[in-house]
C-alpha cells in the first residue's frame, strides 16, 4: 500500500495536529488512557512523523534526541490500516533521519502486546518491565 509521510518539528503545525487525531483514536479511544497524560511537556521538542494514504493520516510516531540516541515514542496506527506493512515504513523513515543525523541507534518503551512487531523489524528488548498509563511496555534497541 502506498503511504506518504511527512513531518513536522514541534507542536504548532498540521503535521502534528493530523499526529494528534490518530493519538486521540487509538490511546484515548480504543486504549482508554487518561487524555490528560497522553500529551506531556515534551510535545514541543519531538519531530512528528505521520503516514498518509490517500490523504488520510493514518501511523504516527514522535522522535526525540536523547543522550542514547533517537527516542520513539506515540507510535500508532488506525485500527483499520494495521497489519498493512504502513508502521514498517514510518520506522524505516525514521531510521533513516537517524542515520543521517550520525546517530547509532533508536530506542523505545514498547507496550508488551507490541512487541512482536518491534522485533520483527530489528529491535531487541534491553530492559526489564515499566508501567506507563498502567500498560506494561519493556525497553527496546536498534541500531541503525
Amino acid at each position: 500500500m502506498f503511504m506518504k509521510i511527512k513531518t513536522a518539528f514541534g507542536n504548532n503545525n498540521p503535521v502534528y495536529e493530523d499526529a494528534m487525531k490518530i493519538r486521540t483514536a487509538v490511546f484515548i479511544q480504543e486504549q482508554g488512557i487518561d487524555a490528560k497524560i497522553e500529551q506531556d511537556e515534551n510535545e514541543n521538542r519531538c519531530l512528528y512523523y505521520v503516514g498518509y494514504v490517500n490523504e488520510q493520516p493514518v501511523t504516527t510516531a514522535r522522535t526525540l534526541q536523547t543522550e542514547d540516541g533517537v527516542l520513539v515514542q506515540r507510535v500508532c496506527t488506525l485500527k483499520n490500516f494495521r497489519h498493512q506493512g504502513l508502521s514498517s515504513q514510518l520506522f524505516a523513515a525514521i531510521e533513516t533521519t537517524a542515520k543521517t543525523k550520525g546517530e547509532k541507534q533508536v530506542w523505545l518503551f514498547a507496550q508488551d502486546q507490541a512487541q512482536p512487531f518491534y522485533l520483527h523489524n530489528g529491535f531487541r528488548v534491553t530492559g526489564g518491565q515499566v508501567m506507563e498509563a498502567g500498560i506494561s511496555h519493556h525497553k527496546m534497541i536498534k541500531a541503525v
